[in-house]
């Protein structure tokens, strides 16, 4: 496929000229196929034959010319060679330009206004689409709010007071005081993101003075709890044991021993495993730097065996930058954990493959090592959070512990 700018100069079609009609290098496939069916009828079913063999020869890394042509019409029935025939005269005719696949789309709602459109663009936190959708759904919530009470004739505004009105309709909604302090914390960011920007949106000092009153505004407290059940030393010796593959193997000692989470077994490396320390390099959940645990001995064991069976042991020195597994995604992981958890019959309600995590916090402390250890290990970063494991053990113990 030619490379050249294509200059579009075309008489016949003047709609899409104001769309296309200009000098570029490359089409996208929609972008191309709107372009052929611009003056076939609309019931015509050419573009969806002539989209299929643009697919197919991107997908083959063919170009768009007679052979791929030959290739992907072979045994297809004349009323669907037709089609194709007439898009690659077409295709030829406007000086056979680069195609690129469609970009990939994200699903993010509507936001209600353009201030959360702004603030959700800039907002460096919000790395990941889920991220984005949550926090456009919660200040869409407020803002939809706002728009009812002022619609009832009562005073709303984006200001401290509304904010806690707000609030306290989730509450007699009954939402969860999770979900209202998540909204509350949108709402907040939304808030300090606009008092930065005070300038650029040019707002008066009182509408500064409502923005920094938003921060005042108390969430729910929260008796954090553990969501996940953990194994017992046993059960976790059931789920590691009997397994069918090497890879599979090495997945679940990474997460029942080392406590890893799954994100983190995908982004594990050659460079990571250090067999010499015994230590592990992580890439923790949303951050930019490793840090080394300890590298369990039962763990290396297995992750050798598992570099034999792939030819890369010992450690292949110009290829420490190679992933330990390739292409393996979190879903995948979830699925060989709960595969071993139904095969030992311990598959139940907050069981999971974040459970093994779980199990190691909770297996290390009832073996004696320290909670600011197992906090290292982990890598929380407050005790706050390593001190959930300590409060299960607590229940857990606490009928045997406790005199008569």
């Amino acid at each position: 496929m030619a490379d050249t700018p294509i200059s579009l100069q075309h008489s016949q079609n003047q709609g899409s000229n104001q769309t296309l009609g200009k000098t570029i290098t490359r089409y996208t496939v929609s972008q191309l196929i709107r372009y052929f069916a611009a003056d076939l009828p609309k019931a015509s079913n050419y573009p969806r034959h002539a989209r299929a063999y643009v697919v197919f020869c991107l997908k083959q890394g063919f170009g768009i010319d007679g052979l791929s042509f030959t290739r992907f019409t072979t045994e297809l029935p004349p009323n669907r060679v037709s089609p194709i025939r007439k898009f690659l005269l077409f295709y030829q005719t406007i000086g056979s330009p680069a195609v690129v696949a469609d970009p990939k789309t994200t699903k993010i709602p509507p936001a209600a206004n353009e201030l959360i459109l702004r603030f959700i663009r800039e907002a460096k936190n919000l790395r990941g689409d889920r991220s984005k959708e949550t926090y456009t759904k919660a200040l869409n919530a407020f803002f939809i709010y706002v728009d009812q009470q002022l619609a009832q004739g009562q005073p709303a505004s984006f200001s401290g007071l509304t904010v806690s009105d707000f609030v306290q309709q989730l509450k007699d909604n009954q939402y969860s005081a999770f979900t209202i302090n998540l909204y509350l914390s949108a709402i907040k960011q939304l808030a300090a993101w606009c008092i930065r920007k005070r300038e650029d949106i040019k707002l008066v000092e009182d509408q500064l003075n409502a923005l920094r009153d938003i921060g005042d505004v108390r969430g729910l407290a929260i008796e954090r709890t553990f969501y996940k059940d953990s194994l017992e030393s046993h059960e976790r010796q059931q789920v590691l044991g009997d397994i069918e593959t090497a890879r599979d193997r090495s997945v679940l000692v990474l997460l029942g021993l080392e406590g890893l989470r799954t994100v983190e077994v995908t982004r594990l490396k050659l460079g990571d495993l250090d067999f010499e320390k015994h230590q592990l390099l992580v890439l923790g959940k949303g951050k930019s730097t490793k840090k080394a645990i300890k590298f369990f001995a039962g763990c290396r064991t297995v992750i050798q065996t598992y570099l034999e069976e792939t030819g890369r042991w010992p450690l292949p020195y110009g290829q420490r930058g190679e992933y330990l597994f390739d292409n393996l995604k979190t879903h995948q992981i979830r699925y060989i954990v709960d595969k071993q958890l139904k095969k030992h019959g311990l598959k139940r309600t907050g069981m999971s493959a974040h459970s093994l995590r779980h199990t190691v916090g909770q297996l290390l402390l009832e073996e004696g090592v320290s909670l600011e250890h197992v906090q290292q290990h982990l890598r929380h970063e407050t005790m706050e959070t390593t001190q959930f494991y300590t409060k299960k053990k607590t229940r857990k113990t606490y009928f045997q512990q406790m005199p008569d």
